[in-house]
């Protein structure tokens, strides 16, 4: 809703330039009349703006200033007829003689139409330049009916809500205070009116000024007020989007579309949200929605400001930054041998410059120089022991897979500080190239986590194993079990390792008599539990296994029969 064609003139007190620019300057106490005035038009419309003084140079109205600044405006309009302008005076004089003559030659342009407050007097009687018959007055509402102190009576020709609401805030070092209060006053009133003209004409050019002023007639709302049946509050309270939907069916469209658009994007994220997170959902998705609500003078301030084309030019030249800083790091990638810096590199890229970055890593690694191979190694390796955060570890973790000599024990150990996946550890393994020669001594090592360490290790070492599913590790798994006596292996080691044997299902079956065996000579219930929940995975084909199965029912209890539900 801007057009170069259309201007907004201010006739009032000195007005602060900031005012004339910014959107989302507020008005202070201090600020002038004529800025209060600014303040207001320029937060409701992007049309150009221009101010003049009535002051003298003492601060005071003086009617000399007042009429130059009359005759500077006639004679812009005049020499400027492809223009339309659209004056606002929120001041006014009890007397007419002097201001006549001026205001009837600015009347006869067709390109220009002045706009004034009614006056706060509380009288049927208006102020001039309000009372001539060639301005468009404005009376003062306050909420549905006519604001107490505003003017009215037949001149007036539209109403606008007058009273305007400042929050004012004081920084102490120990409190935030704030205090709200109102300013009131016709002067505010016709300010919007102004601009909701200047935005009708920028919408829609082919039409005059005096079509504009019919169409915000037309689209006018009745007001709650005996007055208003009199005909004394004009054709009553300025409808903004009425009148704009109807000087531009655009414009109706897209406030629509604008609204579709929120409604189903809200919608849409809040199924999401619903769908993650579950009844967490929902108070993400109200969190949400407030920060965007606050965010949301802050977006328009951007949009007013530099304007779509400007947002959508500097949001392009982010992505093509973006663009060229990824392939600037992926050229990089490939041709450096620098392994310090691409380790600290690696947590801060995506998943296809982290590829590139293993990959490179991996090419080091394998040259045939033994002291660099070393040296990368033993970095990788501190990077992986002193990372902080569990998406550092991860990706560290994935690197320290590339080594020739695996530290099983230090990867187990952070994946049990940061809770790391299993199956992702299980994964990183399984990559690298080396995995074959080394699987024997990953499994081992992995074995010997779950014998000699502490609970969570344990834990962490079993479902790793159970994840990579290694068929050379039921070697040394039947020959634990076989030994666990002799070996002194603790009830939690012995668990364990039953917990990984059935994970290998009916391709473990050759060990089925191995379970039974322990089954039936133990005396620990839970040590037969985890027995018989490893049983039922690996002896299903067994032609016995039905048999023995019911002699458990049969013959145990619980716990051990919590296997079989």
């Amino acid at each position: 809703m801007r057009s170069d064609r259309v201007k907004i003139f201010i006739l009032d007190s000195e007005v602060e330039a900031e005012f004339l620019k910014s959107p989302a300057l507020k008005i202070q106490p201090e600020s002038s009349h004529g800025s209060q005035v600014a303040a207001i038009i320029r937060s409701l419309s992007r049309a150009e703006i221009r101010a003049f003084s009535a002051e003298n140079i003492i601060k005071r109205i003086d009617k000399n200033e007042y009429l130059n600044s009359l005759n500077e405006i006639y004679n812009y309009a005049r020499l400027h007829p492809e223009e339309k302008i659209v004056v606002n005076i929120s001041l006014g004089f009890e007397e007419s003689e002097f201001q006549k003559e001026i205001i009837e030659k600015i009347s006869e342009l067709e390109n220009i139409v002045l706009i004034a407050a009614a006056g706060n007097n509380n009288r049927e009687r208006l102020t001039y330049p309000a009372a001539f018959s060639e301005v468009t007055a404005v009376a003062a509402l306050a909420e549905a009916q006519k604001m107490p102190a505003s003017n009215y009576g037949s001149q007036v020709d539209f109403s606008a809500p007058g009273v305007i609401e400042i929050t004012q805030r004081d920084y102490l070092p120990a409190l935030n205070y704030s205090r709200t209060y109102k300013i009131s006053g016709t002067s505010f009133a016709s300010p919007q009116l102004t601009a909701l003209l200047a935005n009708i004409l920028s919408l829609k050019p082919e039409i005059s000024i005096e079509d504009g002023l019919k169409i915000i007639k037309n689209t006018s709302a009745q007001i709650n007020d005996p007055l208003f049946a009199e005909g004394k509050l004009g054709a009553g309270r300025i409808n903004n989007f009425k009148a704009l939907s109807q000087a531009s069916r655009l414009y109706l469209w897209l406030q629509l579309s604008i609204y579709f658009s929120i409604i189903s994007a809200a919608l849409l994220f809040f199924y999401l949200c619903w769908q993650k997170y579950s009844l967490s959902g929902i108070f993400i998705f109200l969190i949400s929605s407030a920060i965007l609500y606050l965010f949301q003078p802050l977006l328009l301030l951007f949009y007013y400001q530099f304007g779509l084309l400007k947002i959508i030019i500097f949001l392009m030249s982010l992505v093509l930054l973006y663009y060229l800083l990824l392939k600037t790091i992926s050229f990089y990638l490939n041709k450096s041998h620098n392994f310090a810096l691409i380790l600290k590199l690696a947590p801060y890229l995506n998943q296809n410059l982290q590829k590139q970055a293993r990959a490179q890593l991996n090419r080091l690694l394998n040259q045939k120089n033994q002291a660099q191979t070393l040296k990368i190694e033993k970095i990788i390796k501190n990077h992986l022991r002193n990372c902080s955060s569990s998406k550092k570890c991860t990706i560290y973790l994935k690197l320290v897979a590339l080594s020739n000599q695996l530290p099983i024990d230090l990867i187990i150990k952070k994946a049990v500080r940061f809770n790391l996946n299993s199956t992702l550890i299980a994964e990183a393994l399984k990559k690298q190239e080396n995995y074959k020669k080394q699987r024997l001594i990953i499994s081992a090592e992995l074995l010997r986590l779950i014998i000699e360490k502490a609970y969570p290790v344990r834990k962490k070492a079993a479902a790793v194993a159970a994840d990579l599913a290694e068929p050379l590790v039921l070697v040394p798994l039947k020959n634990l079990l076989l030994k666990r006596n002799q070996l002194g292996l603790s009830s939690e080691a012995q668990y364990f390792l039953l917990d990984l044997l059935a994970s290998f299902g009916s391709e473990a079956a050759d060990l089925a008599e191995l379970l039974k065996n322990i089954i039936s000579k133990s005396s620990d219930p839970w040590l037969k539990y985890h027995a018989l929940k490893a049983y039922t995975q690996i002896a299903v084909k067994n032609e016995s296994y039905q048999e023995f199965i019911a002699e458990m029912k049969a013959k145990e209890k619980e716990p051990v029969t919590l296997a079989l539900e």
